[in-house]
């Protein structure tokens, strides 16, 4: 066997990441994702394709690629939605590292070079991220001002909700897979592909004992009207996710006491967008129902995550926009749709960058 042939067989079987491709119907795309994860300047990387019952050109588009690059293994399910998915991937990763890529988006040559060079063993490295529009807009989004390392449950309460409370982003990192299977951090296997990311990535800050966070951004999100997180199917989505992780943290003591407060000021603020986005008899039922979570928060709430951090003081703006939707869900209704008519935005995660990073200085600093 020649030298050439030996270290490409290597590279099969041990990726040093395995990037995961959920697919359903997503033919428009598909060829600009798969081209941007196999012209990874990183080539110890194997990708797995799993089409969840298309009835597009997607399987045929699938085939090709299966067929033209050695790394590529294919898989074709009937339709069991997202969650199912992407744990299938999971199950059959062989990389050091597990990523995914969402069949509509794309992702930067140097993406997975980069977070692998940076890892130095961590259970996850994490990157910010674009919001791609059609008309060639590209936003990008991250939580810090330069590469940073630490263990999410350990920081400050404020930091620690800031990073939990970022974007769920899943396929703006790599895990480690060990990491990942021994603590069995499976995705919920939920209708559709709303919110699904929510539960998952909350329970790897969590458990995670060494993330490392780059201020770089490499991953583009598609933003188009009927995506996921736009559309008006799964109206209750959102709750399930955040009941799977009040369950969870019941079963989870020690994480419980560190983060059930944080997870309640999330489901206050998750909530209120997703009431945001909808409409008529759907809002109304969404905001009775969450209304009774609600309930089940209140001795949980710390109220220093109700309002603006800003220089180190927190205020209380929205403490009481919470009491009126818990104890009035009716008067809260008519109040968020008044808001809404007048394009009120809260953006209470701005300029929280340097607050991560000076938290983050003082917590090495004791050490």
């Amino acid at each position: 066997m020649s030298m050439q042939t030996a270290l490409a067989q290597t590279r099969l079987e041990r990726p040093k990441v395995s990037v995961i491709v959920p697919v359903y119907n997503s033919s428009k795309y598909l060829r600009e994702c798969l081209d941007s994860i196999l012209n990874q300047t990183l080539k110890e990387i194997e990708i797995i394709i799993i089409d969840d019952g298309s009835t597009d050109d997607s399987i045929n588009i699938i085939s090709e690629y299966e067929d033209k690059d050695e790394r590529v293994r294919a898989l074709f399910n009937t339709n069991h939605g997202t969650g199912y998915t992407i744990n299938q991937g999971i199950k059959l990763a062989r990389g050091e590292y597990i990523a995914e890529v969402d069949a509509d988006d794309f992702i930067d040559p140097d993406m997975y070079e980069y977070l692998y060079l940076i890892a130095d063993g961590a259970d996850v490295v994490k990157s910010g991220y674009y919001s791609y529009f059609e008309d060639g807009r590209d936003y990008p989004y991250s939580l810090v001002s330069e590469n940073q390392t630490f263990k999410p449950i350990a920081l400050d309460l404020m930091i620690r909700y800031l990073v939990f409370s970022f974007q769920p982003t899943f396929w703006s990192a790599i895990y480690n897979r060990e990491f990942i299977k021994t603590r069995r951090l499976y995705w919920n296997e939920t209708e559709g592909a709303s919110f699904q990311d929510t539960s998952i990535i909350f329970k790897i800050n969590a458990l995670c004992r060494k993330m490392v966070w780059t201020d770089k951004s490499f991953y583009h999100w598609r933003q188009y009207d009927g995506h996921s997180i736009t559309s008006q199917k799964y109206p209750q989505a959102v709750r399930y996710e955040y009941n799977n992780i009040e369950l969870w943290l019941d079963e989870h003591l020690r994480e419980k006491l560190a983060l059930r407060d944080i997870m309640s000021r999330m489901r206050y603020g998750t909530y209120s967008w997703n009431a945001g986005r909808l409409e008529g008899e759907e809002q109304v039922k969404f905001i009775a129902a969450a209304a009774l979570d609600f309930q089940r928060d209140d001795e949980y709430q710390d109220m220093r995550l109700y309002g603006r951090y800003d220089n180190g003081k927190v205020t209380f703006g929205d403490w009481e926009t919470h009491e009126i939707w818990r104890t009035d869900p009716e008067k809260y209704c008519e109040l968020l749709n008044k808001a809404m008519a007048q394009k009120v935005v809260n953006d209470w995660l701005s300029d929280c960058k340097d607050a991560i990073k000076d938290a983050i200085e003082e917590t090495e600093a004791e050490q």
